[in-house]
């Protein structure tokens, strides 16, 4: 999927570690696919909101609109999103969703499109808007399997979508297994021809997957992982067809989406394009927060990151493989994300003991998940597998 050149040792000592000095990992970190690690530069961000805020007070506005504009702009770069494409920026992923499924008319139930294995948060959104009894959702159990990890494909999707079917969920690189879904923009082709629009969940492929935009209509995801951007600076992408339509009006909205931003008159009339899907005030720390993941994904580019963490998730399979464990080893890896599994039925019990040795993972449904930065070595690799080797696997 890539032809561009992992990083060298040498250069990640001397031009990536450097910007990590702050942060103590106290061990080994491959819990990287989730929460990331956090630059140096971050906190310097973080002080030029508050130096804002303590010396300009409501003057602060100025610069704090120009940190979103540039949260936007990056963020749109990073995701390739065609103009008049636009980025709005949200606490978290899920409050992307609610601000779509709450952009359909009143009254009418939504028919949607999903998979059984979408992060919970996304999940949960779906089926208590189901609960409430307004949306009809159809999860899609996965049709394939790789050994003993399960598959989904666009074009299964595509297959499954109905005359009425108002829209698909669906994440690009599955939070479980890794997999980059196959046929997205074959999907996303079939759905419109049907009248149906298409969301993609990116959390897992933003900033470490460079994929193209698909020609959805929407996209969410966040910082939280590969951005460097921790945790509430988050987004929703919405495609230049529905950026410039009136057809599409969000009930989630506030005063940041007025026609008159500052007019304070008594009316609803919303602006036009795509700020019309803005809500309240923004979280403008947050974008802050975020913008020194985003310079760093910019400098040092998602396509030679995603071959170093390609070579390093090879290398740590490898040291797996050596000491006698069922790693998930893939025939394509380029086909899955940022991280590689361990599958074990105890997963739990196994991220509890790596923890007691200093090393953190995580697991979810059955494996445990081991995401690789460009600051581990392979002699950590080397290292966690002796550990595991002495752990008891269900």
């Amino acid at each position: 999927m890539t032809d561009a050149i992992p990083y060298t040792q040498q250069e990640i000592q001397e031009l990536i570690a450097p910007l990590f000095s702050r942060h103590d990992p106290k061990g080994i970190y491959l819990a990287n696919h989730s929460l990331g690690r956090p630059l140096d530069a971050t906190q310097t961000h973080i002080d030029d909101f508050l130096t804002h805020w303590y010396g300009d007070l409501d003057a602060a506005w100025e610069p704090w609109l120009k940190a979103l504009e540039a949260f936007q702009s990056k963020v749109k770069g990073l995701l390739h999103l065609p103009d008049p494409g636009h980025v709005v920026m949200k606490t978290s992923a899920g409050q992307g969703l609610r601000a779509v499924l709450n952009s359909f008319p009143p009254g009418k139930k939504i028919r949607i499109l999903t998979t059984s294995m979408e992060f919970d948060s996304i999940d949960f959104i779906l089926r208590t808007y189901s609960d409430q009894d307004l949306v009809d959702v159809i999860f899609l159990e996965p049709t394939g399997h790789e050994g003993c990890v399960p598959l989904f494909s666009g074009a299964v999707l595509a297959s499954a979508l109905e005359p009425g079917t108002d829209l698909v969920v669906a994440s690009l690189v599955n939070f479980t297994t890794g997999q980059i879904l196959p046929e997205a923009e074959a999907l996303v082709e079939a759905a419109h021809q049907n009248g149906t629009a298409v969301l993609f969940d990116t959390y897992h492929s933003f900033g470490v997957v460079d994929l193209p935009w698909t020609g959805a209509d929407f996209a969410i995801g966040g910082s939280y992982k590969y951005v460097h951007g921790g945790p509430g600076a988050c987004w929703l992408a919405i495609s230049p067809q529905v950026a410039g339509s009136s057809e599409w009006q969000t009930r989630d909205t506030g005063w940041f989406a007025k026609k008159e931003l500052f007019g304070y008159q008594r009316d609803a009339d919303r602006a036009e394009g795509p700020r019309a899907w803005w809500e309240s005030t923004p979280p403008v720390i947050e974008a802050y927060q975020a913008l020194a993941g985003l310079e760093y994904l910019e400098r040092f580019e998602v396509g030679r990151l995603r071959a170093t963490n390609l070579l390093q998730q090879q290398q740590l399979r490898a040291a797996f493989s050596r000491q006698g464990l069922p790693v998930f080893d893939p025939v394509d890896p380029t086909q899955f994300g940022a991280f590689s599994l361990l599958p074990a039925a105890n997963h739990k019990e196994v991220v509890d003991q790596l923890k007691k040795q200093g090393i953190r993972v995580d697991s979810r449904n059955g494996f445990v998940r081991f995401g690789p930065h460009p600051l581990n070595t392979q002699e950590e690799f080397e290292q966690v597998a002796r550990a595991l080797k002495g752990i008891r696997l269900d």
